[in-house]
């Protein structure tokens, strides 16, 4: 069991705060001790999910075009920029219309993240990407839109999979996201001897 230090829950008849200690957790509930009450609350375990064999995973998705299907970009855990540029980590092709290329070198970010509640990864996407050396991120040229809403600087915004991603107004992208199957997520999870939020 996960060691904890002394914390309050409150009893789930009268709602007044218990200080739950280690001996409560050993004896798995906490009697409460407020005149009338006596409530016995269960102290119930819970667990979360290890975002480091998440990590482990051999790839993290990809973002595939949709001017032509064959054509994909894997994308890795962490901050992925998309761009043209040799320093993106996502490096796009320049694709042309009329003779103009609409990605900027350093276009937008897509942070891939692992949330070890639900066990699932999360897709955050931001117009612009921070330039090597500088602290501030650069905002792109044509703007970043997602299913044809175009994104403010401050946007940081959850793309769901399968979600489409337009990058200078003109070249679109399909993020397909990595599941986790059941059974491999059975061997993430971690448990929590004690979770003061929950009783039963």
């Amino acid at each position: 069991m996960t060691p904890y230090k002394n914390t309050l829950m409150k009893c789930r008849h009268c709602g007044r705060s218990l200080m739950v200690k280690p001996a409560d957790q050993a004896r798995g509930e906490i009697v409460c001790s407020h005149i009338g009450c006596g409530q016995v609350n269960v102290l119930t375990t819970s667990f979360y999910y290890d975002e480091n064999k998440a990590k482990n995973l051999p790839g993290f998705g990809r973002l595939v075009y949709t001017g032509n299907p064959a054509v994909s970009y894997p994308i890795r855990y962490g901050l992925n920029s998309l761009g043209t540029s040799e320093t993106c980590t996502v490096r796009m092709e320049r694709y042309l219309h009329d003779n103009r290329c609409f990605i900027s070198r350093r276009h937008c970010t897509l942070t891939v993240v692992f949330d070890k509640w639900s066990g699932q990864f999360r897709y955050q996407l931001q117009d612009g990407a921070v330039e090597p050396g500088a602290a501030a991120v650069k905002p792109s040229l044509n703007g970043t839109f997602l299913e044809q809403i175009r994104l403010l600087p401050t946007d940081v915004v959850d793309v769901p999979d399968g979600g489409l991603i337009t990058l200078g107004g003109i070249d679109t992208f399909r993020l397909e996201h990595v599941r986790v199957s059941p059974a491999v997520l059975e061997t993430y999870k971690i448990p929590i001897a004690f979770d003061p939020d929950q009783t039963q």
